[in-house]
C-alpha cells in the first residue's frame, strides 16, 4: 500500500518519556515528509503546547490539537469546535458538585482553574513551560462562560470510570468524554469536548481536503485518546509501550517503544519498505 498520510500522537509516541524527540525520529519524519507523505501531529495538547515540537520536526502540515477540537496550520485555524454555550455552566457546576476541580480552556487560548487538588504540584510541574496561559481564579462556577473548547479534570485512575458514567448519565450524547494517562506523572487527564470531536474526525477532515482516502492513512498512538484514529485508519499502529486497550485494536504493534524510536520503525517499515 502506498500510504500518503502519517498521523502521529505526541506523548508516549513521537516523544520519549523525557518529552523529547529523538534524532532518529526527527530524521525519519523529515524523510517521510520529503517523500511527500503528509505528517499530521494529532495530540490532546493545545496547539501552543505542541508548537515546540513542531519546530523540531519542521514539517509544513497542519496539526490536530485538543483531540480534534482544533486544526491549526501556523497562524491559520482550519477548524475549531467549541462546546455548546448552554452546556458549559451546567458542566462546570456538575463537576464541582462531584468534588472535582475543572480547568476551562477557552478558544482564545486561556486556561482557567481554581485548584488541581492533590495533583496541583504534579500538574504544574508537568505543564511548566508550555501551559503559560494557565490562570488561577476564584469562584470558577460563578463565572459566565462561552466559546469554550474543553473542560478537563486532573485525577487518578479510580475516578475515571465514575466520571465517564456520571457524565454519560447526566448529559448523554451531548458531549464527548476522553481520558489520557500520563505514566511519567502518575495522573490522568479527563476531558469533556463537543460530541463531534475526535482525532479521527480531524484526520478525516484533512483527508477530504487533501484527496486522501482512509486506506492511505497510518495512525500511530499509545493511549485511550488515540484509539479512535487507530481503528479508523487504513493501518492503525499501537506503540509497544501503549495501553492494552490500544494494543488489542491495533493492526500492528511496534517492536520498539517510544524510548526506542518506535516511530522510526513504523516509517522505515511501512513507508520505505525496510526490514529491521
Amino acid at each position: 500500500m502506498d500510504y500518503r498520510l502519517l498521523a502521529l500522537d505526541l506523548d508516549g509516541t513521537l516523544l520519549n518519556d523525557e518529552e523529547r524527540i529523538s534524532n532518529s525520529n526527527i530524521e525519519w519524519v523529515r524523510k517521510a515528509s520529503e517523500k511527500n507523505v503528509r505528517i499530521i501531529v494529532a495530540t490532546g495538547r493545545s496547539y501552543n503546547s505542541a508548537k515546540q515540537y513542531l519546530r523540531i520536526i519542521d514539517v509544513p502540515d497542519p496539526v490536530i490539537a485538543f483531540n480534534g477540537a482544533v486544526i491549526q496550520k501556523g497562524d491559520e485555524t482550519l477548524r475549531k469546535i467549541t462546546l455548546k454555550d448552554e452546556l458549559i455552566q451546567e458542566l462546570v457546576q456538575f463537576l464541582k458538585d462531584m468534588d472535582y476541580c475543572p480547568i476551562v480552556y477557552t478558544a482564545e487560548g486561556d486556561k482557567y482553574y481554581e485548584t488541581f487538588g492533590k495533583y496541583t504540584d504534579d500538574f504544574l510541574s508537568f505543564s511548566k513551560g508550555f501551559e503559560s496561559e494557565l490562570k488561577r481564579i476564584s469562584r470558577l462556577s460563578e463565572r459566565r462562560w462561552d466559546n469554550v473548547i474543553r473542560l478537563s479534570v486532573i485525577t487518578g485512575e479510580p475516578d475515571i470510570p465514575l466520571l465517564h458514567a456520571e457524565l454519560k448519565k447526566r448529559f448523554g450524547k451531548k458531549i464527548k468524554t476522553i481520558d489520557t494517562f500520563f505514566s511519567g506523572w502518575n495522573f490522568w487527564i479527563f476531558e469533556i469536548l463537543d460530541k463531534t470531536c475526535s482525532k479521527s474526525s480531524g484526520i478525516e477532515f484533512l483527508c477530504r481536503n487533501l484527496g486522501i482516502t482512509r486506506e492511505e492513512v497510518i495512525a500511530v498512538g499509545d493511549n485511550h485518546n488515540d484509539l479512535d484514529m487507530i481503528t479508523w485508519a487504513g493501518l492503525g499502529v499501537g506503540m509497544r509501550n501503549g495501553m492494552d486497550t490500544v494494543l488489542r485494536e491495533a493492526d500492528y504493534i511496534t517492536e520498539k517503544t517510544n524510548n526506542e524510536n518506535g516511530v522510526s520503525e513504523v516509517i522505515r517499515k511501512f513507508l520505505f519498505g525496510m526490514k529491521e
